[in-house]
Parts: structure tokens; sequence; C-alpha cells
């Protein structure tokens, strides 16, 4: 069929192709700022089994942050890589980079256990571009009828000092079928209410929002796990 010139778009193609093209692409636009905005309302710590580390031997772990007031957006992925030493004590190396700050922070999570019910984690670890070390303490103790209780003890030593800044929070949830979900409370610096909700999409897989009202932000994060 012949084809006006008027008609043609630039490459000599025709213009119903050259529309079907652009309808394309802004809807590829259309999707990636949803997926955009999904990720834009994500928290730093999982804080559900906060004491327990990754389940598999690979993790890529990817946390976004962004506060109810104010601007502001943290997304802080990173790669974990656990190392069981026995059946009751792991080690986890991790690579985390902070693409707000364009920090890279490496790190060894140690993670002990007594009979599967109780567990402790230390995270230490070291941000490269400040020249500081940090270290956190999380523990998970699982109670019948899949509920838990973690703690965790953010910043116990933040680099310079111990105690100064610090952040403790308790929360108490429950894991039933694809949903997990628990809440508590925050204290010393930045207290206040804290909750998550986690849909488990696959055993490993899972998304997860948390609400904290100490620092007033929302999170959405993402974990991709596999042996």
């Amino acid at each position: 069929m012949f084809v006006l010139p008027e008609e043609r778009g630039k490459a000599g193609q025709p213009a119903g192709f050259i529309q079907s093209v652009q309808k394309g692409v802004d809807g590829m636009k259309w999707l990636l700022s949803v997926l955009l905005v999904v990720l834009a309302i994500s928290s730093t710590q999982a804080q559900i089994y906060d004491g327990i580390t990754q389940p598999t031997r690979f993790r890529l772990f990817v946390p976004v942050t962004t506060l109810l007031q104010g601007v502001g957006i943290t997304a802080a992925p990173f790669i974990g890589y656990r190392a069981d030493v026995t059946d009751w004590l792991s080690l986890t190396p991790v690579v985390q980079y902070n693409m707000t700050s364009e920090a890279v922070t490496v790190g060894v999570w140690v993670n002990a256990s007594y009979r599967k019910r109780f567990y402790l984690l230390a995270r230490s670890m070291y941000n490269t571009k400040a020249g500081l070390c940090s270290e956190t303490l999380s523990g998970t103790v699982k109670l019948p009828a899949g509920f838990m209780i973690d703690a965790t003890w953010d910043n116990v030593y933040n680099g310079r000092s111990f105690c100064d800044g610090d952040r403790l929070q308790v929360v108490g949830g429950w894991d039933y079928w694809r949903i997990v979900l628990n809440a508590g409370y925050s204290l010393r610096a930045c207290s206040g209410f804290v909750a998550n909700l986690r849909f488990k999409v696959t055993q490993y897989n899972w998304l997860q929002l948390k609400y904290d009202r100490g620092n007033n932000s929302v999170c959405i994060s993402t974990a991709l796990q596999f042996n």
C-alpha cells in the first residue's frame, strides 16, 4: 500500500507504526514510574525475626526509606553470604551501598542460636566513606503458635562512643501462613511506635512494609534469598 510522505516517520516508517512504538514507550515509562513510587515508600532494620540471619546462603536485600515530613529518600541495598560454622553458629559477610550518601559499608554478622528458639545476632559494620565502625545487637525468641519477640539495639557503638545516640526497639509479632506482622516501641533515641507487615511471596522471598513513628518514616523492602 502506498503511504504519503507526510504520513511517514523520520525513518520512513508508516505513522501508525510510529504511534504504536510511542504508546509502548509511554507504557514502559508509566510502569517504571509505578515501580519507583513503590520503592520510594520503603526502613533500615528488618525488625521481623531480627535476631536471625538470612535463612539461605545468598541474599539480596533492598530497603528504601522515605520521611513522612520533609524531603528524604534513602536506598541502601546489600548482599550477604551465610557460612555455617556449626548448626548453632553462622557468619555472614555483607556488603551494602547507600545510594544517597554514595557510601560502601562492609561487615560481618555473627549469629548464634539455642535449640532453634533463642537467637542472638551481632552486626559489626564498617563505613568505608566515613571511616567508622558500628555495632548492633539483635535477639529473637520464637514462641508457640507462631508468636515471637524481637529486640534490636541499634548503634550500641556508633564508631566514636558507646550508647551515644543508640536506639532500642522491642516488638512482639505473629507469623501465620504468608503474613508476618509485629508492633512495639522504640526507646532512647527516636522513641516512638514501630510496626512491620511482611508478605511472603515464597518461602524465602518477601516484601515488607515498616512504619516508624520515632523516625517519622515509612519503608518498603524486598528480599531475594536462595542457596
